[in-house]
């Protein structure tokens, strides 16, 4: 059966820090609660864009088709060891394209029962473990990132016509930040939700996610200079990030809509 795997295995401070944390009321100079919404939402517009990639990245890896065409059993998994007291095959780290280091290892299943091959007739899913960590250096913040995600892939049986992703996942992301004139240190941790993210084939006419959603229970802190030393503000905040079809998704965070570029992954909020 497909193994039930805590996510406190992954960052285990952040559930407690998370529970224990509330929206701040008292007002500080420097910081103030729009800009905690700001930080939270590029943060999760990145760790959707980070999330999208890992994805494709993951379907590549074991050779999954980007037509309707099942895949070639030959072709899978041709970097990864299987592990037989897991039931899982284990695959090198690899950098990513944005520097970052990505470990993953997966699991097959049909009908919920272990394979220890691919088998385009009857493998019905893929299950990913995937860790992603690292440094990004933009125009006005470098993050520090630590992403931990449970994922599963499923539809993949004989011809497709499209698969769907779902999983969950922890973060724990610190930035030094300069926007608004104002320099701060953020950290932010969040518990993270992968609903039915549906892929159409071919992936050529329709590459973006033709519907599903990513959901962000944050904890947000800040911390910014003053005369005397320091001053802080730190809050809660919920993203829902919803996918159309179209290279657009929505972002919502808190009563805030805004619109997440999936290539570029800009925010545009108003």
């Amino acid at each position: 059966m497909m193994p039930r795997i805590s996510m406190r295995l992954f960052l285990p401070a952040l559930v407690a820090v998370a529970a224990a944390c509330a929206d701040s009321t008292a007002p500080v100079a420097g910081v103030t609660e729009s800009m905690l919404t700001r930080d939270v939402a590029a943060d999760a517009a990145d760790a959707t864009g980070h999330d999208l990639a890992e994805m494709a990245g993951m379907e590549a890896l074991v050779g999954l088709p980007l037509t309707s065409s099942p895949m070639s059993p030959a072709s899978a998994f041709a970097n990864c060891v299987w592990n037989a007291g897991a039931q899982t095959f284990i695959c090198p780290s690899i950098t990513t394209p944005d520097g970052l280091t990505l470990g993953r290892w997966l699991a097959i299943y049909s009908g919920g029962i272990s394979q220890q091959a691919y088998d385009p007739l009857t493998t019905d899913s893929l299950f990913f473990a995937a860790w992603l960590s690292g440094t990004v250096t933009g125009s006005d913040r470098t993050v520090w990132l630590k992403h931990a995600r449970h994922l599963m892939v499923t539809g993949l049986t004989g011809s497709e016509t499209e698969r769907s992703w779902s999983g969950e996942g922890v973060r724990e992301d610190s930035a030094h930040v300069n926007t608004d004139q104002v320099a701060r240190t953020t950290r932010i941790q969040s518990r993270d939700v992968i609903d039915k993210v549906v892929y159409k084939l071919p992936r050529a006419d329709f590459p973006f996610p033709q519907s599903g959603t990513i959901t962000h229970d944050v904890t947000v802190s800040a911390t910014t200079p003053n005369g005397t030393g320091a001053t802080n503000r730190s809050g809660t905040r919920h993203v829902v990030i919803v996918f159309n079809g179209t290279r657009t998704a929505s972002l919502t965070i808190g009563s805030t809509a805004c619109s997440l570029d999936l290539v570029t992954r800009k925010l545009t909020c108003p």
